[in-house]
């Protein structure tokens, strides 16, 4: 009986730790955003009428706009990084190619981490990979073509002296291009 009542308390206090869980439509934006994160930083989805940042199940392309239906868990309690939701994705209910001359902004910082890593790391904390002399794959998630009159601004961004908010328009696939710093 001892054991019984031990393992009942043992568990009372998982089965009390009760989610809510909703089933809702959503609008996620046809871009990434960039978001500074608890210890780095990183790209996550944005939309107009919910939290979300990621969501499980979904696989996102740069230029479409979606309407999903989601299952939203309202944690109990929030984790130490402050996330207070988890999202599955249930059903795509919509996906619009936005027009080719749509502009969308995206903030570019050359470091993924708030601070400088060993040497044997260094390589982690660049947040841009050269593709070629003029494209550049960014947090790998988003090519970014620089057109040659930003070029010299833009690289100031790749050596880290600063970073700042690029305007951009849609291409193909993962792919944006730089028309505006």
């Amino acid at each position: 009986m001892k054991q019984l009542i031990i393992l009942f308390f043992g568990i009372c206090p998982l089965v009390s730790r009760a989610q809510t869980v909703e089933v809702k439509e959503i609008q996620v934006e046809p871009y990434l955003v960039f978001q500074n994160y608890e210890h780095f930083k990183r790209l996550c989805l944005s939309s107009p009428n919910s939290a979300v940042e990621f969501i499980e199940g979904f696989d996102f392309a740069w230029g479409y706009q979606y309407q999903l239906k989601v299952e939203e868990t309202i944690l109990e309690s929030a984790l130490s990084d402050g996330t207070e939701y988890e999202f599955r994705l249930v059903e795509v209910l919509s996906k619009t190619k936005v027009a080719d001359s749509t502009e969308a902004t995206l903030f570019l910082d050359s470091k993924r981490y708030y601070q400088d890593l060993d040497n044997g790391e260094a390589a982690t904390n660049d947040t841009f990979k050269m593709l070629n002399d003029s494209t550049y794959l960014y947090f790998d998630a988003v090519e970014i073509e620089v057109p040659q009159k930003l070029q010299a601004p833009f690289q100031q961004i790749l050596r880290g002296e600063k970073s700042q908010e690029g305007h951009f328009v849609f291409l193909e696939g993962n792919r944006i291009r730089l028309v505006k710093l």
